[in-house]
């Protein structure tokens, strides 16, 4: 991710698409597969993985976490406390304890995740996005978009049009808002990573 130079932050002064394969990749420990970190904010982490066999994932204890299938036929989670997750088709996200065991069982092959964590203290929340849409930042915190389908554009309150397809993501700056549009593409499908505001 490129800093802003003037301000010397992890978040550019607005909204720069990137290419998810343009990020390096990390091995998990059981080598199971592989992690791209997208950002790493002080209230949360957004990651990419690529999952090629079944296997066990990494302990996160404290940590609310959050799971969506961006490729692939699908998994199932099998989590300690005896309840399984199937992710199955892209669209839908799963929350879990980072507190529980997580195994993972690929249903046909190997399939691509995106991955949010943050602390209970500071909650976020990882929907998906099909139709446009009013996309609105906090003052004090920042999100992200990670394209699954379709060619998007975000139009900020200043008038400046960022796009992004499919492969690609947005940080967003802390602040930011907008209108998201659908540019291209019949069946577009995004993940918003966003803060969960706090009940006046």
């Amino acid at each position: 991710m490129k800093p802003d130079p003037e301000n010397d932050n992890l978040f550019p002064s607005a909204p720069y698409a990137e290419a998810i394969s343009s990020q390096p990749s990390r091995l998990w420990k059981n080598g199971g597969g592989l992690t791209k970190v997208i950002a790493d904010h002080a209230d949360w982490r957004l990651s990419v993985a690529d999952i090629s066999r079944d296997g066990a994932f990494s302990h996160f204890p404290g940590i609310v976490r959050h799971i969506a299938l961006l490729e692939g036929a699908g998994a199932r989670l099998s989590l300690s406390d005896g309840t399984k997750r199937d992710i199955a088709g892209t669209g839908d996200a799963h929350t879990f304890s980072g507190d529980l065991s997580a195994d993972v069982a690929l249903v046909s092959g190997p399939v691509r995740v995106v991955n949010l964590m943050h602390p209970p203290s500071r909650p976020y929340r990882l929907e998906a996005v099909q139709a446009p849409c009013q996309c609105v930042g906090e003052a004090s915190l920042a999100g992200a978009l990670v394209v699954v389908r379709g060619r998007w554009v975000l139009e900020t309150a200043s008038g400046r049009k960022q796009s992004c397809q499919a492969g690609e993501f947005l940080l967003l700056p802390e602040g930011t808002g907008g209108i998201l549009s659908v540019e291209d593409g019949d069946d577009p499908l995004l993940y918003r990573v966003a803060p969960i505001r706090a009940q006046a």
